[in-house]
Parts: C-alpha cells; structure tokens; sequence
C-alpha cells in the first residue's frame, strides 16, 4: 500500500501560512465550488477563449518601476504588469487587487529568482489573477502558486530548481494551467489539490525530472490533464487521496491524450512520496471515478497504468476507475496493474497492452479484483523510502530547462489583459 509522508506540509521549517501549506490546515473557507461531491463529473471540456478587458492599465518594469512587486502594488483590479528582460531578486504578493495579469515580455528573459532563500516566486491569494510568460527558478518553496481564489491562470511559464512544487492551485476552482514546463521539484512540477469541483485543465504543459509529474491530492470534478507530457520523473500522473488535505478520497478527474514516458528517475529530487510511485506512468493512489482514456503510456520499470489503495489516517481503496484505450508498453512488471484492496467498479478495457496483473485484466469483462502482489511492489518502495534508503536528487542541481524548446507567448507587448477562463459557457460552472 502507499503511504502518505509529508506531501503538502511545509518542509525544512519553510513557514506555511497558506491553505494546503501547513500541518493540518485544511484550508477551510477558501473558493466555494458550486456542485456537491456526489456524482462528479471528471471531464471539464475546452471553453471559449477568454475575454480581454476593456479598460485597464499597463504599469511597465523597470521603465516606471524598479520592482515587480511595486508595480503590483501601484495596480488596479483589471491592469497589466508588463515585465521587460532581466533577473529580478524578489518574492511577488497578489493579496487584495484580483483579476490581475502579470506577463513577461520574454518568457526565457524576464526571470523571478528566488535565491535560493526566498518562499514563492508568485503567490497569489485573490480570485482573477492570471500570470503569463515568467520564469520561476530558486524558491524554497513554489515557482507559482495559486491559493484559495476562484478565476486563475497560469500561461507560458517556466517553473524549475524551486524546492517544493513548480506551478501549483490549491483550494482554487475556475483555472487553467497551459503552455507551460516545469522541472527539478520534490514534490511535482504540476499540482492541484483540495477542490472538489475544481472546474480546471492542465493542457499543453510538459513536466519532467520532479519528484512527480502531476499530483492531485483530493482533487477532482470537471479536472481535465490532457495533451501534455509526462516524462523523467520519479512517478508520472499520480491523483492521490490524503487525510491531511480536506474532503477524501480524490474523486473524478480525467486523464486523456498524454504521453507519459520513462518516469523511472532515480536522480529525480524528492521529500516527499514520490519514490513510492517510482517506475509507474498513470497511477491512481487511492482515487475514485476516474477517467483514464487514450493516454500513450510506455517504458515504466514497474507499472505503465496501475490503480492502487492508499494509506494515510485512512485507509483508501481505489474505486469505480475507468481505464480505456490506452496504449501502454515496456513495463518492467506490468503494462497494467490493480492493487488491494479494492472496491470494486474498476474497469480495464480495449487498451492495447501486453502484460497485466492480475492476468486477463483487460478481458472482455473489463472487471476484476486485484492482486497483492501489485501492492506489495510499491508498498517495497515506500518502505525503502520511509527507512531512508531511497535514491533522490538535489532540487538545486537538477538539469536547466531545454530553453530553446519552451516557446514565449505571442505579441506579449501587443496582447491586452483577459479574463482567466470562460465561465458562462463552462458545464456546471457558472459564470
């Protein structure tokens, strides 16, 4: 069984005043969703394109302010901060102007850098605020954050060597992550947690050499991954229940058209679980009524597709998962895989794969019960971990980016602020 140790807490005393940060903070009083927990859909389908504002105002840096955060500072609700090129040593607050943009005029030039001393390169903590083509790098804590706000986006970023997650929502609904990349995390370079629905998609991103490609503690409810890659991470796409984040188990998100490869990396950082997940691609750890459809999974030394109970307070078996159309091969142990206990509903049809446990799990029924041996594979790591045996990397040495790869957004100087998402033409959402 997997075991939670320490995803979400705060790590090496960081101080975590925020919600999903600290020990024990549920983050109660954050975004309110507007469905209830039963029956979720997982799928959140593509919106329109977000609607630019009509009047607002662009504060430059450094030509009127030496500072990102004066320029934040100076903004109104609806403005533009237009960062030009340069290193700039500072941690940015959005704390009371929503519906924000902060966008570089070159994503490879215009750098956050944290210094290896500071907490988050950008946080913000009010609903609107949207943040476009930024590189984080060197926080003790997160590239960019996004806690407890209704409205977010986060486009053409780069979040990479930050200590803990790279581009990370938490207690948020109404969001977007896209175009973006992160690396060298020991938690994951993608994250949502704690929402329930999150009305949100992670779309056109690529996340690689982090402890976990995507986590998504307790999230789900229109929560879409798709059209992205997942690669040289310890474990790939993990959405995981934990008692320490409010409203288990995770619940109903879909996983689609991804390519997620070679998540076996054992220089990987990580101080958190995510040797525990070590050599699988697509693994639900604890998750119910999920979706996982049409994803190329290849080149795991242990699990290409594998459903798993998890143990936190709790016990949390997986449930009523629906794997389909999968193309999965070259695991070291098997392309597909169910753990005990399980509570049944989990459903394993027309994948193409070669090798299963249980054996004929991808029959024609498509229902089966699981098999210990799975658990106990991960179980083996996570105790290797717990005893402090497990391989890990150093946040602050892994590998830079592929830069000449991660492309800036289009005319950046030319393009007005928008509105985070489309919400009056979101299913269940609203507006």
């Amino acid at each position: 069984m997997l075991k939670a140790v320490g995803s979400g807490a705060a790590v090496g005393g960081v101080a975590a005043v925020v919600a999903g940060q600290s020990d024990g903070d549920s983050g109660e009083g954050g975004a309110e969703g507007d469905d209830t927990d039963e029956d979720l859909p997982p799928h959140q389908p593509p919106r329109g394109d977000p609607r630019p504002y009509e009047e607002y105002t662009v504060h430059r840096v450094p030509e009127e302010y030496e500072t990102i955060q004066a320029a934040v500072d100076a903004a109104e609700s609806r403005d533009l901060v237009l960062v030009g090129p340069g290193v700039y040593e500072e941690a940015v607050t959005v704390l009371d102007t929503p519906e924000l943009t902060i966008r570089g005029t070159d994503r490879n030039e215009v750098i956050l850098d944290g210094g290896f001393e500071r907490e988050d390169g950008i946080l913000a903590t009010v609903d609107g605020v949207v943040v476009e083509n930024v590189t984080a790098r060197h926080y003790v804590r997160n590239g960019f954050f996004w806690s407890s706000v209704s409205g977010w986006r986060g486009s053409y970023l780069t979040a990479h060597n930050n200590r803990v997650y790279g581009i990370y929502a938490i207690d948020s609904l109404h969001g977007r992550f896209d175009n973006s990349y992160a690396s060298g995390h020991t938690d994951s370079g993608f994250y949502i947690g704690q929402c329930k629905p999150c009305h949100t998609r992670i779309e056109n991103v690529r996340s690689e050499n982090n402890a976990i490609g995507y986590s998504g503690t307790n999230a789900g409810g229109y929560l879409t991954i798709t059209d992205s890659v997942w690669r040289h991470n310890m474990g790939g796409i993990v959405p995981n229940t934990l008692d320490s984040e409010a409203d288990p188990p995770q619940d109903s998100a879909r996983i689609q058209n991804n390519l997620v490869e070679q998540n076996n990396n054992a220089s990987a950082p990580d101080e958190s679980f995510g040797y525990a997940a070590f050599g699988t691609g697509i693994n639900v750890a604890g998750g119910v009524n999920n979706e996982v459809v049409n994803n190329t999974v290849r080149d795991h030394v242990n699990f290409g597709v594998v459903a798993v109970p998890m143990v936190d307070e709790n016990v949390y078996p997986p449930a009523g998962n629906l794997f389909v159309d999968n193309e999965v091969e070259g695991s070291g142990r098997a392309d597909l895989a169910l753990g005990v206990p399980e509570d049944g509903g989990n459903e394993f049809r027309d994948n193409t794969a070669e090798t299963s446990r249980p054996a004929g799990l991808n029959g024609d029924s498509g229902l089966f019960e699981g098999d210990p041996w799975v658990t106990a594979v991960l179980f083996e790591q996570f105790t290797q971990l717990e005893n402090g045996e497990a391989p890990r990397g150093d946040w602050t040495e892994t590998p830079e980016p592929p830069f000449d790869e991660l492309q800036s957004m289009p005319d950046p100087t030319e393009t007005p602020p928008r509105e985070p998402v489309r919400r009056g033409d979101a299913p269940g959402g609203g507006s």
